[in-house]
């Protein structure tokens, strides 16, 4: 197994360096697992992506294209549905549409999906409708539905006397999460899809090593209260559940489908209550099955529920553990403490279930030295082996968050105002104390890096971060 994993690991840093070739010489929007991300994170104009747009195209789009084609003279669409989840997914999806405006321009085409619902709601540009009909918000069932049927529109934009127009922006009608069918993979090729090992940590792993069936046990966030989170949102604001039955039912389907036994629940945080029930449900029906998704570190994850969750097929779990600094704990609204997360770690770790912890850096009022102490809380969780992966976040401050929407409440000014043409989520902010957090992020990652890998845990904390303030020197 030692020498397989090493032929894996050196075949992917061998098809990095092929990605980054293609990226410096043929098309510099190019990368592995996303197309032009840079560009398209933060577009206040649309005329940003129409620039790049009217650029002549490169080998790498021209192949897409071709494929985009086949797939289209193939199944001879009336209605072309673009899911756009994250802005390095953007720039293609537009390619796509402008090819049908042109060659097929009877063919309507529907936009929708994460980057549109969180970036685009307050949309006023109307240039993106050259490319596309309708941009369609949140749940898309009954949306689409709506725009196929020719009912009255819901949760949509459309052009209308040359003006953006919102029709019925309401979330109060939606298809009941326990009445949608199992997710499906019919019609893509899985052989395709490459594994990727381009790190030895066997948590960080689970992302691109091996097939995993995608789910959701439930409609959107059980406990949707920390105050750097979108929750407004109606994909997390919006908590719905149903029968374990029929989840277990939907992961039957999705096995018999695909052949995979493993699934990833993708979830914003999975309720305890329901994981359990989830794991007597598999042990139950006799399933063999392994499983990891995503938590709070709620301290109903006790001994008992970690060792049925691991004897049902749970390895692995990742939470937010956002920021080791109880003071900034109570800001965030995490709804746990240090000392009750790390309890939950243990419990998750006595089991065998690897733990990966997301971590927050430069939230508001957040002080130098708490930050230095939350990697000293992060540098003993891996030393006595609670945790296998991390990965530091800066504050990114949003207009969809309670920190976003009432940023006096957290000591902070908003500097930003009114609404972009196109793209509106990032809101930029002032601090009275102006920590210069870009200092500390190579700093935390180099940590993070070493502690994963079971070294530099004799290395004072404050060295991490020397070079970095070298640098800016």
């Amino acid at each position: 197994a030692g020498v397989i994993d090493r032929a894996k690991y050196f075949c992917s840093l061998f098809l990095k360096n092929i990605s980054d070739l293609i990226q410096s010489r043929v098309d510099e929007n190019f990368q592995l697992i996303r197309y032009a991300e840079r560009l398209c994170t933060y577009l206040y104009s649309f005329d940003i992506v129409e620039e790049e747009l009217a650029k002549p195209e490169t080998l790498v789009s021209e192949r897409m294209l071709r494929i985009f084609a086949g797939k289209v003279e193939s199944f001879k669409p009336d209605v072309v549905g673009l899911s756009i989840p994250f802005p390095g997914n953007l720039l293609a999806g537009l390619k796509c549409a402008g090819w049908l405006k042109r060659v097929h321009p009877d063919i309507k085409v529907v936009m929708g999906g994460g980057f549109v619902n969180t970036e685009l709601r307050n949309m006023s540009d109307k240039g993106l409708f050259d490319y596309v009909d309708y941009v369609t918000f949140d749940d898309g069932e009954l949306p689409l539905l709506r725009i196929l049927t020719g009912a009255p529109l819901l949760r949509t934009a459309h052009l209308q006397n040359g003006l953006v127009k919102y029709e019925n922006m309401t979330n109060a009608e939606n298809e009941r999460f326990a009445d949608l069918p199992a997710p499906t993979t019919v019609g893509l090729d899985l052989d395709l899809y490459l594994d990727f090992t381009d790190t030895t940590n066997p948590m960080h792993r689970l992302w691109s090593d091996g097939r995993w069936n995608k789910m959701m046990l439930a409609h959107g966030c059980y406990w949707a209260k920390c105050t750097f989170c979108d929750t407004t949102l109606d994909y997390i604001g919006r908590y719905e559940g149903c029968d374990v039955s029929i989840v277990v039912d939907r992961m039957v389907s999705l096995m018999n489908e695909t052949g995979i036994h493993g699934f990833h629940f993708v979830d914003e945080a999975a309720p305890p209550a329901l994981l359990r029930r989830l794991a007597e449900e598999i042990i139950r029906r006799r399933l063999s099955v392994c499983y990891w998704t995503n938590i709070r570190f709620d301290k109903s994850f006790t001994p008992e529920l970690c060792f049925l969750l691991a004897a049902s097929g749970c390895i692995a779990v990742s939470g937010g553990l956002e920021v080791a600094s109880p003071r900034v704990l109570k800001l965030i609204n995490k709804g746990v403490t240090i000392e009750s997360a790390t309890e939950c770690i243990g419990n998750l770790a006595s089991k065998g279930i690897m733990v990966h912890a997301y971590l927050m850096y430069g939230f508001p009022t957040q002080t130098e030295k708490e930050l230095v102490e939350s990697l000293s809380i992060v540098r003993n969780l891996f030393a006595d082996g609670l945790i296998q992966g991390a990965f530091w976040h800066r504050y990114a401050m949003t207009c969809h968050s309670e920190s976003g929407l009432h940023p006096e409440r957290f000591g902070v000014r908003r500097t930003s105002f009114g609404h972009n043409g196109f793209a509106n989520n990032e809101v930029e902010f002032t601090s009275p104390d102006r920590v210069d957090w870009d200092r500390y992020g190579d700093g935390l990652n180099r940590a993070t890096y070493n502690y994963m890998r079971q070294t530099g845990f004799d290395v004072p904390l404050q060295r991490w971060f020397a070079d970095s303030t070298k640098k800016r020197r």
